[in-house]
């Protein structure tokens, strides 16, 4: 009886490698969001592990820089 509770055990955790590693089909690529939503005005980014999210920072920077740009242009 144990033997089987182990084989049934190992079929369920082999399963779940399988699902996590995508072996049963591929997930469609997720576009990347680069424009942060914005409260009161000011920028707001999604926060990760480590802080923010970089390309999001990178384009409201980029952003920012062109923004900057065209103002020192007009003047």
């Amino acid at each position: 009886m144990t033997f089987v509770f182990v084989l049934a055990v190992m079929a369920v955790l082999g399963a779940a490698v399988f699902v996590a590693v995508g072996r049963f089909g591929e997930l469609p690529e997720a576009e990347p969001d680069l424009r942060p939503e914005e409260r009161d005005g000011a920028p707001s980014f999604d926060i990760v592990a480590r802080g923010y999210r970089m390309d999001e920072v990178d384009a409201q920077l980029a952003a920012m820089q062109q923004e900057i740009d065209e103002l020192r242009g007009q003047a």
